[in-house]
């Protein structure tokens, strides 16, 4: 019997909640061996969920130096990604980091370089991919069933009044907002359809709402060559404040929970249409359906330990997606200088 791998949570906000069902949902593959935070209460609250030792840090070095971890979970302020990485991967830790990868592409060729010098695995918590029609849609696309792809439009329309956590207020931990936080998702998505980088970046891009500084209203068009294009359009606007809910009519889009988010992906010979990332449409009939669960964070916590296990790259490894980073940087460079952004592979 293979033993179990053995991993540390590190981070008990928000996401955590998504990923800390994962684990348990694997529990015959990966023990939750660890959990750190520097908030007591959560750590003692979290722990006592779970049957067995659960050791719990408040100082993460302390966790690296513990030989009964594995490997690392990281859902932390995406300014310390890359930190957090390193040090895990210096300390002979695998490592699964949440999205964005880090907050620029120097960042995150940094934190490959660790891997490899390390031999450990690095994988992004790219989680929308590890969806059955997303997955299927991909499928697709490699096998020519719309000819050859030639465009990707990807549209989200969301309402966020206030940020969900305090740190998304401040640009020096998040990096920008709705294109780390939605974005880096979207992005991921077009250049895995494609399986290459674009050849340029032109983007623009607005914050509206007070309450954050980040851009919130996003308009991104890639040239992929050949007359091969995407274009991402995307809103946290989408909606009514809660100041100017009286007299309004039509639908209020809420949260990302209730948005419209579409992708079209047009071929040579047809075309297909993600609803969200549960339905699947070829050329207008539903080909692939996926229940609304949160099944994907295990699918992906599944991927990382499957690679460990085997020891072969995962599905959204660190290398691939610096890819995705370079794309993020062009976008806030194009912003900045109003200007097309050309990138080299």
């Amino acid at each position: 019997m293979e033993q179990k791998l053995r991993l540390a949570v590190v981070g008990l906000g928000r996401v955590s909640k998504s990923h800390l069902p994962a684990v348990r949902a694997l529990s015959s593959a990966i023990e939750l061996a660890a959990l750190v935070s520097r908030d007591e209460t959560k750590l003692r609250q979290e722990a006592e969920q779970w049957e067995g030792q659960v050791r719990t840090y408040t100082s993460y070095d302390e966790a690296l130096k513990d030989p009964g971890i594995d490997a690392v979970l990281l859902l932390l302020p995406h300014d310390l990604h890359a930190e957090y990485s390193i040090r895990a991967l210096h300390a002979g830790k695998h490592v699964l980091v949440e999205k964005p990868m880090a907050m620029n592409v120097a960042e995150a060729e940094a934190m490959a370089a660790a891997a490899d010098a390390s031999g450990a695995v690095l994988m992004v918590g790219q989680s929308r991919r590890f969806f059955g029609t997303v997955m299927e849609s991909v499928r697709r696309v490699r096998s020519r069933d719309i000819g050859e792809l030639i465009n990707i439009n990807a549209l989200l329309l969301a309402h966020m009044d206030q940020p969900a956590t305090e740190w998304w207020k401040d640009e020096a931990k998040i990096g920008g907002f709705i294109i780390p936080l939605w974005g880096s998702h979207i992005l991921d998505y077009v250049l895995w359809a494609y399986g290459r980088l674009p050849v340029s970046v032109y983007a623009q891009g607005h914050s509206n709402n007070p309450n954050w500084s980040g851009e919130d209203e996003v308009a991104i068009s890639l040239n992929f060559g050949g007359d091969r294009m995407a274009n991402v359009l995307m809103s946290f606007n989408a909606g009514c404040r809660p100041t100017d809910e009286e007299g309004l009519t039509g639908k209020r889009i809420w949260s990302t929970q209730n948005s419209i988010y579409d992708r079209y992906l047009i071929g040579t010979n047809g075309m297909m249409q993600l609803k969200d990332e549960y339905e699947l449409l070829l050329n207008g009939d539903k080909i692939a359906e996926t229940e609304r669960t949160t099944a994907n964070f295990t699918w992906q916590l599944e991927e990382f330990a499957g690679a460990i296990r085997k020891g072969r790259q995962p599905l959204a490894s660190g290398r691939e997606i610096i890819h995705v980073m370079k794309v993020i940087d062009a976008c806030f460079e194009s912003m900045r200088t109003n200007r097309v952004v050309t990138l080299q592979s």
